[in-house]
């Protein structure tokens, strides 16, 4: 698939997730960045693993007013590993895994951890 058809569909899922969790974003201008492939940096830092999607920042129960931060706070997104598991052809297991990446990645951002954000089952 297109570059362009995975990000407007990334975008079109996000106006998907709970309200709440979109005005968050919006809020706190947490950008979500699609790209097209892992970056090696990430692809080290989780050796061996697919990585669908990265939360990069601070999370909100980690900020203070003396946090010192050289990115902005957001969400990627990678194409590359999508394609990976479910071929480059959009499906709608493609699209819940994106929906079920997005809230993993934002409950990152509220500050639960690996293990708590799956055990809700993201």
């Amino acid at each position: 698939m297109e570059f362009e058809e995975f990000e407007k569909v990334v975008n079109e899922i996000l106006k998907d997730i709970p309200e709440e969790y979109r005005q968050v974003l919006r809020d706190e201008r947490i950008e979500v960045i699609c790209r097209e492939y892992v970056p090696m940096g990430v692809r080290q830092q989780f050796p061996g693993k697919i990585v669908f999607g990265l939360f990069a920042g601070i999370s909100k129960n980690k900020k203070t007013t003396l946090s010192v931060q050289v990115q902005p706070t957001r969400i990627e997104i990678y194409k590359e590993s999508f394609e990976i598991v479910f071929g480059r052809k959009m499906t709608g297991e493609m699209k819940g895994q994106i929906y079920r990446t997005l809230v993993h990645e934002i409950a990152h951002y509220f500050g639960f951890n690996e293990e708590e954000v799956r055990f809700r089952g993201y």
